[in-house]
């Protein structure tokens, strides 16, 4: 695979996320690099909300180095496509490491050290982010913070309502439309593994564990969580499918890379929403509707997923269920 468009001193799409990602965060370019790399109008889509502005990105950057001075970017790998319009769409897979050393939106400075995975889906067009899918493991944050995922989530519900302000989440609803369309690849390796997704999250069969998994797969599953087999796999899943177990399944993004010595690298961004009707991994059902957005970076290896990395946000799918009982205790 060939860049199509000239990224400046970065000759390979990977080069130039893992450049600008560490020339924004690490060397601190910020305001000046992002009016570089990201569009005036960027749409970056989150769990937490939808950004319609770079100058949105800057004030968020700088509030999480204000609280995280020493943030360091992680990158772990990225899978991307390119466009027959000299675009690309990217997906980084990246750990964030950092020490909680300022007073801000969560509490007094504590020292903690905080690990959390992210991946983040960037459409790049004539040098710039002009859009953007982005997914942090909020509850491997929470827990580093010393915090259960809920309980952070009801505090953060709490002091937006005590704010008059909306509770932040992302629903399809809040979304604008793009010139980044959803696309899937059209491959046998994508296919095979779409297959499997949908008995699992759509029909609910989860013996299409034993089928899409290899029986020593890894899943490294949000909440810092590492699941290894089908039945640490199997116990995942139905957490969740029992906590929606109307939830209706969309594919939104998937395609593969194929390079030398190496297996398969799939990137699939999808999404789960239903209603919370049953007692699972999101505790007593409330009834409230919830959109979950998910990325996921998978290897194969002889046709059968061998690691997978699964993104979800449960700190905000918890607002959403939070923010349904505080309506409904105020109604």
């Amino acid at each position: 695979m060939s860049m199509q468009v000239d990224q400046g001193a970065y000759t390979s799409v990977p080069a130039f996320i893992y450049g600008i990602t560490r020339e924004i965060w690490e060397d601190r370019g910020v305001g000046a690099k992002l009016d570089r790399y990201y569009a005036a109008d960027i749409l970056l889509r989150a769990p937490t909300g939808l950004t319609g502005s770079s100058a949105g990105v800057v004030a968020q950057t700088l509030q999480t180095l204000h609280q995280f001075p020493d943030r360091q970017l992680v990158g772990e790998d990225v899978i991307w496509r390119d466009d027959a319009d000299g675009s690309f769409l990217s997906s980084h897979r990246l750990i964030s490491v950092m020490r909680h050393t300022g007073d801000g939106m969560y509490g007094p400075a504590s020292g903690r050290t905080v690990r959390s995975r992210i991946i983040a889906d960037c459409w790049v067009k004539d040098g710039q982010v002009k859009e953007e899918w982005l997914v942090r493991d909020q509850a491997a944050f929470a827990q580093c913070m010393g915090l259960v995922p809920s309980a952070m989530a009801r505090g953060i519900v709490r002091a937006e309502v005590a704010q008059g302000v909306p509770v932040s989440f992302f629903l399809p609803e809040h979304d604008r439309t793009g010139q980044c369309l959803p696309q899937v690849q059209d491959d046998a390796a994508v296919a095979a593994y779409l297959q499997g997704l949908r008995r699992i999250w759509q029909d609910k069969d989860t013996s299409a564990i034993r089928d899409l998994y290899f029986h020593g797969a890894a899943l490294h599953a949000p909440g810092g969580q590492s699941r290894h087999g089908h039945a640490d796999i199997d116990q995942f899943v139905v957490g969740y499918l029992a906590s929606f177990p109307d939830a209706k399944l969309s594919i939104d993004n998937a395609f593969v890379n194929r390079e030398p010595h190496r297996s398969p690298r799939l990137s699939v961004r999808w999404s789960l929403r239903g209603e919370h009707t049953g007692f699972g991994h999101f505790g007593a059902p409330t009834g409230a509707s919830v959109y979950i957005m998910a990325m996921a970076h998978v290897h194969l290896v002889d046709g059968r997923v061998d690691t997978e990395w699964l993104m979800t946000d449960e700190v905000s799918v918890w607002k959403q269920i939070h923010a349904h009982v505080e309506s409904r205790a105020g109604a």
